[in-house]
């Protein structure tokens, strides 16, 4: 009924009879969770990435609000007087 190409993982543990078949499978492991834990840290440093380049363009935006502002008064003022 499954297909032997199925990624499903079994329900027990394989029995392993061979020392360098069990040593391939103990490294086969050791890779996934090291490619899962490296994806892990790819994420959080995009995630931080994208966090800092929000502040960034969000001081931008409120210095460039500031100064807009700042011209808008001194423009006034000058009317004024």
């Amino acid at each position: 009924m499954g297909n032997n190409r199925s990624r499903v993982t079994p329900s027990r543990p394989l029995k392993i009879f061979d020392t360098q078949t069990r040593a391939r499978y103990k490294n086969q492991q050791e890779l996934v969770q090291l490619h899962v834990k490296l994806r892990q840290i790819n994420f959080q440093q995009n995630e931080a990435l994208s966090r800092l380049a929000f502040e960034k363009h969000d001081a931008k935006m409120k210095l460039h609000e500031l100064r807009h502002e700042s011209g808008q008064r001194q423009f006034f003022r000058k009317l004024n007087k």
